[in-house]
């Protein structure tokens, strides 16, 4: 993670040619092409070297090749977006942020090392409790991460866990758990789609799903929290 100025730009470029190993192609990535004619650093380092590719969010983001991507000034849309569209080439991965607040969900979940300001990841977001953790983790091992959430056997896993979290009195905080699920394979629009189902259910809201789960899943999960896994 790096600060939009010149300490943090030059760090970055720095550290993601530091990441390069024989054969790579470094990937600068922005989502707009014309994003990179704004900042003269990053334009004139895509420009300079043959093993520096320039792909945009709204070309799709597709990096082409196995390597370290210098991320400029995404969103957790953004983030989603890159891991679909390529993610498994991304041996190294540097952002830097223009606004802190539009990723520090998926900050606070991935604790990257901070080149540059580091001031404005003074304050992250909430941990998540323990439960909605424990709950969190059983999805990610449940759904298939090439389906959309929002239809099938997805849909049904995801919404019946968060209904029982809410029927159960557990908070949840749907900034930390969109950032947690980015933070930890989701991509795509999914991590999107959890937080809004997070949103929802909060403002009182009940999706529609088919009940899959167990009627004491909360106090299993709770167990689990605790340590307890019998």
């Amino acid at each position: 993670m790096a600060s939009y100025d010149v300490e943090g730009l030059d760090a970055a470029i720095d550290w993601s040619c530091d990441h390069l190993q024989d054969d790579d192609i470094l990937t600068g990535w922005t989502h707009l092409k014309s994003n990179l004619r704004n900042c003269d650093r990053l334009e004139q380092f895509v420009a300079r070297y043959r093993n520096v590719k320039h792909v945009t969010g709204r070309g799709g983001g597709y990096v082409r090749g196995t390597g370290p991507v210098l991320m400029a000034w995404p969103d957790m849309a953004d983030l989603g977006q890159l891991i679909q569209a390529g993610g498994y080439h991304v041996r190294a991965l540097c952002v830097v942020t223009w606004n802190a607040d539009a990723i520090r969900p998926w900050v606070t979940a991935v604790r990257p090392t901070i080149l540059g300001d580091d001031s404005p990841w003074m304050e992250l977001t909430p941990e998540l409790d323990g439960v909605v953790l424990e709950a969190l983790k059983s999805i990610t091992r449940t759904v298939n991460h090439n389906n959309t959430i929002s239809a099938g056997f997805e849909k049904d896993q995801v919404v019946g866990t968060l209904l029982a979290l809410r029927d159960a009195g557990i908070a949840m905080d749907a900034e930390a758990i969109e950032g947690w699920s980015l933070a930890n394979g989701w991509s795509g629009k999914n991590p999107q789609r959890l937080g809004q189902y997070v949103r929802d259910i909060n403002a009182g809201k009940r999706p529609r799903c088919r009940a899959i789960l167990r009627a004491d899943y909360a106090d299993y999960l709770r167990r689990r929290a605790a340590g307890d896994d019998d």
